[in-house]
């Protein structure tokens, strides 16, 4: 019995151990060797070497089933809570002493070889002598066994590539061509094009037979999300790693058994006693039999009768949706405590007993009727949960007591100081530490793989996601761990990006980005996040007082609109205070209502009067007011303020509580850090708010008049009076953007300049959270080789990371700076505010004629801006236009918005690239006319664009050519089909054809055989088709002279077909020809077209 080796920093000991009956400790195969050690003056404890008869202890009370029933007959029990890290007993835990000194260790050693030779009675008293005092238990930071988690990937792909596999890179977790899902959730996601066979053939997965990866998956929104329960049991994940092994139309299940149960029992060295199969067990309803081929084939691997057993359909049978491929699958369990018989717990969410590997059969296509056909090939679709799998060779209750996990774990004990993680659950983990590790370590990992792949934080779809895990995890690191949250989750990112770089290299290259993004979004929140846990408690006291159970609907919208609590993340909290969840249509009602509430107001506020001089005069003469100190515009975070007067629209008033709810108003306050809309820049949206959830002004839009700032808007709830203090509160995370812009801006400018000469003047701009723009006088366009040089000489500003400064100045002694920009016609302020991009602007003004200055971005500027340009990223031009005579116009992106624009535009080069590949056909048609109606729909860069249009005019142009070849060509095969038939010896007396020709939906050579018939064989009648079921239809009618003169009409004849296949036929007669629009339909058609000739024929008695 081989002993495995953990280590730990300080301490080696675990926390897994439990003290049994007078004071032995019990130490299970779980945790095998934890590095015990005496204390000063103590002899060191001997180790239990994996006891199987101590592992039974945690199932003590319950009994195996005799045999195994069918799982129709099976009743679902409630999920079994997890025993505390360890546990065999119900006494409380000790914990160990500090790490063994090499005297120590070696005696260990020793003592571990002697006691293997013991019976089970004397080593329970040798072990019972030993009486540690209880310390930290913390878990080993490195895991020192074979079986490393780095070393259980690296082996399972070595294993399929040896076997024939391609060894496939993961797929993004940002599915971004499949609408269909928020996240890449399984492994086959990126294999879905094979399975339903629309992968192009050029596409290089075309040629794959056999396929083995480790995918990054997401499952925290959608249709499936664990996110509820990350953090509370020991194996659910919001990111996970899937292995699997893939084969199309290659080998199938007697393969697919074999290797899966060699690399588990043989190559991984798993004990099979533990290991239980499933099998599909049919359903007769369906008409499905029971998977008895995959029952067998476990036999003959060696899996004992009472190890396999019949699942149903939810558990067995796998569906990629409504329609399309599926199949039985075949499960296999692992029982962590092992010495027993637990097939009765398989599939019953036990935590001891849980699934790591599925094998689906891929043999049926489900129809639209709900009917099952057999596929033409049958594929094997394999998924195997990494961490589960690490932590069953690792010999762990839980995935988080694994090297998965540990080095996070150890990095974040050394940010918050906060004890070891001791793999606590439930009530055992009563300080909530070990699951707050749990959430922090999981979190993280989605965070940094869903940044990486595109997936940045926002308020739709997968962003908000995003943006949901990271509030949910910075809550748990401040209630948790005490640390203030803004920099927490990028403090760890490092840690991660060591331990997982290698394998996914992405996140070693935007790390930089990934931390910037994490530190933006967590500043963002930290500003509500306390103010918000006391709103929270408040609710939770007036439900209390009121003898209520649960938090109203508003409540938690009030606490989402405000502070910026996702829904979640309050159901959690009510959860933690006993409470029950919130009613969801309550909820949806007051989401519903507020933002009713809000779009009706939003268009009022922006049609709000304007201060008059006459009430700027009135603020000035009657009311004293001074004008506002708003110098906090440039700075981040709330302020407090204090309430001067509000204003109605038509006059000034102290008190806004006789007002009705959503009317607009303007607050004017003593000072502000709302920047308001000037200089190009927009105004910043938010809220002013009272603490205590007394009252909440909404913030729509923010104007100056005479130096006096209103802020326009709404009350949500509650009233303010002169005098008020008040909280200001703007959107960082709107204005971040805006900051990117609008020094985007500036170094644009600087860029123009350079490149088109002194002669560029601007001529307005504007800048807002999506955009800038800019406009600019030039007597030309611009060429795309001056773009190119004007976006990489912006790009190359950017990347210098140069700091912005800015600093009040006469306006006389800034005129003089060299090179300084300002806006032609523009009055300015004195003193004015000169911003320069990269030299103090004292500096600037010690020798203002220098003309090294001419290098440098100055400007007059009042907006806001970045600290450094670095925090910009890249800008992207995405349009270059002339707007009037001698005026043009850039549109510009920045940040992550010209990330996503180079991703679109990489994306779309790709998929030119693969169309170029595809063979001339129907396929290739129909692709060209929809990728060039995207492609002018396309918002890239414009060189990128222009690229991509050059790419695409050759594609077109190319196939252009080849419908010319194909059309005549057609046009000869069609006209020798119907003359053909005229010409055998059995139609020598025919005057009519009806029939699909041999052709695509070829219109020329449909027209081509009417001319014909028209012009040189005059008397015999044709209709002819041409097309088929996934190319579309056309069709031609010619009713010759003999025909037409019993009264027989192209029209008629033709509207017989148009009724079938859709569409219309235009012509004069004796022709008409049309395209249909249900060429599934042609066969009917043709067939109609026949009949009715046949019994107009008839009924003429011709």
């Amino acid at each position: 019995m081989q002993l495995s080796r953990l280590r730990s920093g300080s301490s080696s000991g675990s926390g897994s151990g439990r003290l049994g009956w007078g004071g032995l400790r019990i130490v299970t195969g779980v945790q095998r060797l934890q590095g015990w050690s005496a204390g000063p003056g103590r002899s060191a404890p001997l180790l239990v070497p994996a006891l199987t008869h101590s592992r039974k202890l945690y199932d003590a009370s319950r009994e195996v089933a005799p045999s195994w029933p069918s799982s129709s007959t099976r009743t679902r029990t409630p999920r079994s809570p997890l025993p505390a890290a360890g546990s065999l007993s119900n006494l409380p835990p000790k914990k160990a002493p500090a790490a063994a000194s090499p005297t120590t260790a070696a005696f260990l050693r020793s003592s571990t070889r002697t006691i293997r030779s013991l019976s089970s009675t004397t080593q329970i008293r040798l072990f019972s002598q030993q009486k540690p005092t209880p310390t930290s238990t913390p878990l080993p930071i490195m895991y020192e066994g074979k079986w490393t988690a780095l070393t259980v990937r690296k082996t399972f792909l070595e294993y399929f590539a040896e076997r024939g596999h391609t060894i496939v890179p993961s797929s993004s977790v940002v599915p971004h061509n499949d609408p269909t899902l928020l996240f890449t959730n399984a492994g086959m996601n990126q294999f879905k094009p094979i399975f339903l066979g629309t992968v192009n053939k050029t596409d290089i997965m075309a040629s794959w037979k056999r396929a083995a990866d480790s995918q990054k998956c997401i499952r925290a929104g959608g249709k499936h999300n664990d996110l509820d329960d990350v953090g509370k049991d020991s194996y659910h994940h919001t990111f996970f790693e899937m292995l699997g092994n893939w084969s199309f139309g290659d080998y199938f299940k007697t393969e697919a058994v074999q290797m899966s149960w060699e690399l588990l029992t043989k190559v991984y060295g798993l004990d099979p006693e533990r290991l239980y199969v499933t099998y599909f067990e049919g359903n007769p309803e369906m008409g499905l039999e029971p998977d008895l081929e995959a029952k067998e084939l476990w036999k003959s691997v060696g899996v004992p009768d009472d190890h396999i057993l019949p699942g149903n359909m939810k558990d067995n049978f796998w569906e990629m949706g409504d329609q399309g491929p599926c199949g039985p699958c075949s499960e296999i369990h692992y029982d962590k405590v092992g010495g027993r018989n637990a097939a009765h717990l398989v599939n019953q969410d036990d935590p001891m007993v849980v699934e790591i590997w599925n094998n689906v059969f891929m043999q049926y296509d489900r129809q639209k009727d709900k009917t099952l056909k057999s596929l033409p090939a049958k594929h094997i679709d394999t998924g195997m949960g990494y961490e589960r799998l690490v932590s069953a060779l690792q010999d762990k209750i839980s995935n988080y007591a694994t090297d998965v996990f540990t080095p996070l774990f150890a990095r974040i004990q050394e940010i918050t100081g906060a004890r070891p993680y001791e793999d606590k659950y439930g009530k055992d983990d009563a300080d909530g530490i070990d699951t707050a590790y749990r959430v922090v370590a999981d979190h993280i990992r989605l965070l940094t793989f869903s940044i990486a792949d595109g997936a940045v934080p926002n308020n739709e779809g997968r962003g908000y996601v995003v943006r949901r895990v990271l509030r949910r995890g910075s809550r748990y690191a401040r209630k948790y761990f005490n640390v203030e949250i803004g920099s927490f989750f990028s403090k760890i990112l490092p840690a991660l990006v060591a331990q997982m770089g290698e394998q996914f290299p992405e996140i070693v290259k935007k790390q930089k980005d990934i931390a910037e993004i994490l530190d933006e979004e967590e500043e963002a929140f930290a500003k509500t996040l306390d103010r918000g846990e006391k709103q929270f408690e408040k609710f939770v006291a007036d439900v209390n007082k009121k003898g209520e159970k649960k938090l109203s609907g508003l409540q938690v919208w009030r606490l989402y609109d405000t502070y910026g609590f996702p829904e979640d993340l309050t159901k959690l909290m009510t959860e933690e205070r006993g409470l029950e969840p919130t009613d969801e249509a309550d909820l949806a009602k007051a989401r519903e209502e507020a933002r009713e509430a809000s779009k009706k107001v939003k268009d009022k506020a922006q049609a709000f009067p304007k201060l008059n001089v006459h009430q700027i005069a009135e603020l000035e003469n009657q009311h004293n007011l001074p004008r506002p100190d708003s110098e906090p515009k440039y700075g981040k975070g709330d302020i407090t303020a204090s309430v001067q007067l509000i204003f109605t629209g038509e006059q000034f008033v102290k008190s806004s509580k006789d007002i009705p709810a959503e009317t607009p108003l303007g607050l004017i306050l003593d000072k502000t850090n709302f920047y308001a809309e000037s200089g190009g820049q927009v105004a910043d949206t938010g809220r002013i708010l009272v603490d205590d959830d007394v009252a909440e002004f909404k913030v729509q839009d923010v104007q100056e008049y005479g130096g006096y700032i209103v802020h326009i808007g709404y009350f949500d709830h509650g009233s303010l009076s002169a005098g008020d203090k008040v909280i200001c509160e703007y959107d960082e995370l709107r204005r971040q953007p805006i900051r990117n812009n609008h020094t985007g801006t500036h170094i644009l400018n600087h860029s123009l300049r350079e490149v088109l000469g002194d002669d560029v003047n601007q001529k307005g701009s504007l800048v807002d959270d999506d955009k800038l723009r800019f406009d600019f006088s030039h007597k030309q366009g611009v060429t795309n080789a001056e773009l190119k040089k004007i976006e990489d000489g912006s790009n190359a500003y950017i990347r210098q990371n140069c700091k912005i400064y800015y600093k009040d100045v006469d306006l006389e002694a800034a005129k003089q700076i060299e090179g300084v920009r300002a806006v032609f016609g523009e009055t300015y302020p004195n003193p004015v505010r000169v911003v320069s991009v990269g030299i103090d602007v004292d500096m600037l003004l010690e020798n203002p004629k220098n003309p090294e200055w001419r290098k440098v971005s100055v400007e007059f500027c009042g907006g806001t801006h970045v600290d450094q340009t670095g925090i910009i990223k890249d800008l992207v031009i995405v349009e270059e236009s002339g707007i009037a005579k001698g005026i043009r116009r850039i549109v510009a992106y920045t940040g992550d918005a010209a990330h996503d624009v180079q991703r679109i535009a990489r994306e779309f080069a790709g998929r030119l690239e693969q169309l170029d590949k595809l063979p001339f056909g129907p396929e290739k048609e129909d692709q060209v006319k929809k990728t060039g109606v995207d492609l002018n729909q396309l918002t890239v860069s414009v060189l990128d664009k222009e690229d991509l249009k050059a790419t695409y005019a050759k594609i077109q142009k190319g196939v252009a050519e080849e419908q010319k070849k194909r059309q005549k060509a057609e046009s000869k095969t069609a006209l020798d089909t119907v003359r053909g038939h005229f010409a055998k010896p059995e139609n020598k007396e025919a005057t009519w054809f009806v029939g699909q020709l041999p052709i695509s939906a070829n219109m020329k050579a449909v027209s081509d055989v009417m001319t014909h018939f028209k012009s040189k064989d005059k008397t015999k009648s044709v209709y002819v088709f041409g097309g088929s079921k996934e190319a579309g239809v056309v069709h031609g009618v010619y009713v010759g002279t003999d025909l037409a003169s019993k009264g027989i009409t192209a029209e008629k004849w033709s509207t017989t077909v148009t009724e079938i296949i859709g569409g219309k036929a235009g012509g004069k007669e004796p022709t008409r020809q049309g395209a249909g629009t249900q060429p599934e339909k042609i066969e009917d058609a043709v067939k109609k077209a026949e009949e009715w000739l046949v019994a107009e024929i008839d009924k003429l008695k011709i």
